[in-house]
C-alpha cells in the first residue's frame, strides 16, 4: 500500500471524526459500527496464514552462559575442616565442656 493510500484512508477517517463530533451518541456509534464491520471485513480477507507466520518468527538468540566459577577456599580454614571423614583432634583439658570439680568453700 502506498503513502498516498495511506493519506487517503487518514483523510476519510478524518471526516468521518468531524462529522460524527456534532451527531448523537447512537450515530456515533453506528458509524463505529461501520468501521469495525469494514475493518472486520478487510481482515477476514487477508490469508490467515500470514498473520501467524509473522507472529512466530520472532526468536530470542540463546546466549552463552560461562561455565560456573569455583568456590574460593580461605586460607584460614585448615584442610580437615572440609572433609568431613577427618578426625578431630581432643580439645584441650582447659577448653573442655566438663564442669570444673567442685571445690569446698572456706567462708
Amino acid at each position: 500500500m502506498s503513502k498516498e493510500a495511506l493519506n487517503d484512508i487518514q483523510k476519510a477517517l478524518n471526516v468521518i471524526r468531524s462529522q460524527t463530533e456534532k451527531e448523537e451518541y447512537s450515530t456515533k456509534v453506528k458509524a463505529l459500527e461501520l468501521i469495525t464491520q469494514s475493518l472486520l471485513s478487510h481482515l477476514q480477507a487477508l490469508e490467515p496464514t500470514s498473520l501467524v507466520k509473522n507472529l512466530g518468527k520472532k526468536k530470542t538468540p540463546k546466549r552463552k552462559m560461562p561455565p560456573p566459577m569455583p568456590i574460593p577456599k580461605s586460607l584460614n580454614t585448615p584442610n580437615s575442616a572440609n572433609n568431613p571423614n577427618a578426625v578431630i583432634p581432643n580439645q584441650p583439658s582447659s577448653q573442655q565442656n566438663t564442669p570444673p570439680e567442685q571445690q569446698p568453700l572456706n567462708y
